[in-house]
């Protein structure tokens, strides 16, 4: 009763998600070499990564909610509504017995930190225990066993008593349950400057009304995406790690499961994608032909060009960004791919048409070429942009080998998914 009691005092998040560029993380948690924190891994840690801070406030009142312009009545209101909507709400003091016992402790933690934790995870919640006894599943709680040293410097505390594994380490509990392929992806979301995340209807419908309004807080630097004044579920937000920081990890995770997964997933991984889009286009011509991919590797996301004069009073901006861009080599001209989505691109293209786009960068010595999921989808739709791409960039296209399609198509199905189901278990 004294540990319930103490837990559910409410104390600063003082490492928030995405203050700054990455996740300020926790010093020393493990307590006698032995016993970690409890802390959310794996699909649920990933889970919470993708929930933006305004969320969060309106769903808690610790986070930050004394910045957000709402009546305390409508903001109580909004929080009934959406707690109705969460599963981890079904869950009281009796659902640590349900199914297998789990560890009392650990789902005591997680129960006392579920009005923090709500808006990102539905149950079985994925948890870190460091020794095979502790690996007893229930309806509340998923277990994954860790080496404590390994968790150590990489744990960061979202209430006193409940920690969620770094974006790193959330990587590497996730790296066994994926394909390299589907790891690719999420370690591109987690390096790129993008989260896919559905809000509760009710906070939803806040949000929208706030934007409306002109009222909708910045916060942590996390902006949502809205189609005709509708929601979408793309977030723009500072990238949370680096390939940098995930090869190290898998280094110093060396022989443990999922560290050479880890490895090959932030060799492939390429940084700054600003939407699924962008990561899906980058794979499917990036990636080598062994992982059926076209094999058009050398290009960078959210590339900056800089404009001259001319070019700079077409686009009236200094500089323009490219989604995939491939420098020029052999006197060839550098290659812009852009990626059009009604849902997944916005931005830029509100405020500058594509005509002065292209125009402006063709002034500058860089070709450009647009590209929609309609012609990624579909496989001769997608050949013919392979070839475009490769006369542009001077490369040949892959032999359609009999290996290399049967590669292709296993990547393609992969690829070509819904992000947001992307590693989501059975979080949200």
């Amino acid at each position: 009763q004294e540990r319930r009691s103490r837990a559910r005092r409410e104390v600063p998040n003082i490492a928030h998600s995405a203050r700054g560029a990455t996740p300020q993380v926790l010093r020393g948690h493990v307590v006698g070499g032995i016993e970690m924190e409890t802390a959310i891994c794996g699909a649920s840690a990933l889970a919470y990564w993708r929930t933006p801070p305004v969320v969060r406030a309106i769903c808690f009142s610790g986070d930050d909610a004394t910045d957000l312009p709402v009546d305390g009545r409508r903001l109580a209101e909004v929080r009934r509504e959406a707690h109705r909507e969460l599963g981890i709400w079904r869950h009281g003091s009796l659902g640590i017995s349900a199914g297998r016992p789990a560890s009392s402790a650990v789902a005591l933690d997680v129960l006392d930190a579920a009005a923090r934790i709500a808006p990102s995870v539905e149950p079985p919640v994925d948890v870190l225990v460091s020794s095979r006894e502790g690996r007893r599943r229930s309806s509340l709680l998923r277990p994954h066993v860790i080496a404590p040293a390994l968790a150590d410097h990489e744990l960061v505390r979202v209430t006193r008593t409940l920690c969620v594994t770094s974006p790193e380490l959330t990587l590497l509990t996730l790296a066994s349950s994926l394909t390299l392929a589907q790891l690719v992806m999420v370690a591109s979301e987690l390096c790129g400057t993008f989260s896919v995340y559905r809000p509760p209807k009710s906070v939803e419908a806040l949000l929208e009304e706030l934007n409306r309004d002109g009222l909708l807080p910045r916060m942590s630097s996390w902006v949502p995406s809205f189609e005709g004044g509708a929601l979408s579920d793309l977030w723009s937000r500072p990238r949370l790690t680096t390939p940098e920081r995930l090869l190290d990890l898998a280094r110093r995770a060396h022989g443990r499961r999922g560290c050479r997964m880890l490895e090959r997933a932030a060799r492939l991984c390429v940084p700054l994608a600003a939407s699924p889009l962008e990561v899906q286009a980058g794979m499917l011509l990036g990636l080598p032909p062994e992982l059926g991919g076209e094999g058009y590797a050398g290009f960078s996301h959210n590339h900056e060009v800089v404009l001259d004069v001319p070019a700079r009073r077409i686009a009236r901006r200094a500089a323009c960004r490219c989604d995939l861009f491939w420098p020029g080599e052999e006197g060839r001209r550098a290659l812009d791919l852009e990626c059009h989505s009604r849902l997944y691109h916005g931005g830029e293209g509100q405020a500058l048409s594509d005509a002065d786009r292209t125009t402006a960068l063709q002034g500058v010595g860089v070709e450009v070429l647009l590209v929609t999921y309609g012609q990624l989808e579909s496989p001769a739709r997608f050949d013919a942009l392979s070839g475009m791409v490769a006369e542009k960039i001077g490369r040949t296209p892959p032999s359609h080998t009999e290996g290399f399609l049967a590669a292709r198509a296993d990547l393609r199905s992969q690829v070509l998914v819904s992000w947001a189901s992307l590693a989501s278990g059975d979080g949200r």
